[in-house]
């Protein structure tokens, strides 16, 4: 069970010593929809799922077993504490616009990564407590990194990172008594590689014409002329599947079983089939969903006509009862839409609304994988108080669509909500 802390008897910047059951990320800052990817303290992997809401970002995790053993206790308090807390705003007005109160869950994961690393040249340079790790002995880190890194931005990151750690420490229930960084007093030129010059943040060259042009054209024709097919089988399928996970054996659904495949059986037409990993196997959930027989009928008529078998020889289709409206070239783009197919039918027609949304909106990934059913209502009827919000002919004005932000976004706290 998640031990619980009360927050409200501490000062609002200094968090109190957590305990092996406490959660990683508190309740203020974990997101519903992943709060049951959270650890507890005492936990050898932290996931900072909880921290973010963002669709399209990855969920990072810290794994302990990379830190050594000699500073895990004081590297785990330091940040949990960044995890759960802020710097101070006397700390951030110091130093401008360089550091940030609380990072997103991206930031947190680099910074700790950059703590561990730390760690490691400390330990391979005999010193095994954060006390020991004195101003001199960071001067000496900087200079590691000036010769072996070549990325001025890069470098810059890391030794912000070690100064968020003196930071932090600072806040810590129990400080460990990191020295601070000469870097952080005098500056980060003199522990930086010259600047190069790069390209801008989209260095990425664009879909050519030739291409972007079918593509957009064919994912806008699947949206308009065939989503109402996809869909319809697709809610056929999930009917089908859920009969078949939820019938019970009948004398009519073992009937209704017989007399569907023995007509094929004694023509030795093909079976209904899908594929498995890899391998044909009788379709006999769609089977099931069809003839309302239960798998322990269809197993028992398996085991006495070998339909395994002859499903692998004569793989055949598994049509769904749903009509074919969609058209391509005047006729209809499929004879019947089957059951194994509908999945990968639903991708496609995913696939199709990203590449209409995104290109023709420039939202980012994650900004379209956060919009929600309901997210372009239609616009509000012209009246003598929206007519200026409306074209100028009188008609109503262009949909808006609403969606959920998230690079460089923050909440009412003035915390990130980034990735």
């Amino acid at each position: 069970m998640t031990a619980a802390l009360d927050l409200s008897r501490h000062y609002r910047y200094l968090l109190p010593l957590p305990e092996p059951g406490t959660a990683v990320v508190l309740p203020p800052f974990v997101v519903a929809m992943h709060a049951h990817l959270n650890a507890r303290y005492a936990d050898a992997a932290w996931p900072l799922g909880p921290l973010t809401a963002n669709p399209s970002a990855y969920r990072r995790v810290i794994y302990w077993r990379n830190c050594p053993a000699v500073f895990a206790d004081e590297l785990r308090l330091a940040s949990w504490t960044m995890i759960n807390g802020r710097l101070r705003p006397t700390f951030l007005r110091a130093r401008g616009a360089r550091l940030r109160s609380r990072l997103s869950a991206a930031q947190i994961h680099e910074t700790i990564s950059a703590w561990i690393r730390l760690a490691n040249w400390l330990e391979a340079h005999g010193i095994r407590r954060l006390a020991d790790c004195t101003t001199s002995v960071l001067h000496s880190y900087g200079q590691h990194l000036l010769s072996c890194h070549t990325n001025r931005n890069h470098t810059h990151k890391t030794l912000g990172a070690v100064t968020r750690l003196w930071a932090f420490d600072q806040l810590c229930a129990r400080p460990a008594g990191i020295g601070r960084p000469p870097w952080d007093e005098r500056g980060a030129d003199d522990y930086l590689p010259a600047a190069t010059i790069t390209g801008g943040e989209n260095e990425t060259e664009p879909l050519a014409e030739q291409t972007i042009g079918p593509l957009l054209i064919w994912a806008m024709r699947m949206i308009d002329d065939l989503a109402e097919d996809i869909l319809a089988a697709w809610v056929e399928t999930q009917r089908l599947t859920e009969v078949a996970r939820t019938t019970t054996g009948t004398p009519h659904g073992k009937a209704a079983l017989e007399a569907f495949l023995a007509p094929l059986l004694a023509a030795g037409s093909p079976l209904p089939a899908s594929r498995i990993r890899g391998e044909v196997c009788l379709a006999a959930t769609y089977l099931s969903g069809i003839t309302g027989a239960s798998r322990a009928q269809i197993d028992k008529l398996n085991q006495r006509e070998g339909l395994a078998a002859v499903a692998a020889q004569r793989p055949g289709p598994c049509p769904l009862d749903v009509p074919i409206t969609g058209r391509i070239a005047g006729l209809p783009w499929r004879q019947a839409l089957d059951f194994a197919e509908t999945p990968v039918l639903m991708r496609h027609l995913g696939t199709a609304a990203f590449i209409v949304c995104a290109y023709l909106t420039g939202m980012r990934t994650g900004e379209v994988l956060g919009m929600r059913t309901g997210c372009c209502p239609d616009p509000e009827p012209v009246t003598d108080k929206n007519a200026d919000r409306n074209n100028a002919d009188g008609n109503a004005g262009r949909h808006l669509i609403r969606t959920h932000e998230y690079k460089n976004a923050i909440d009412e706290r003035a915390f990130s909500c980034a990735s």
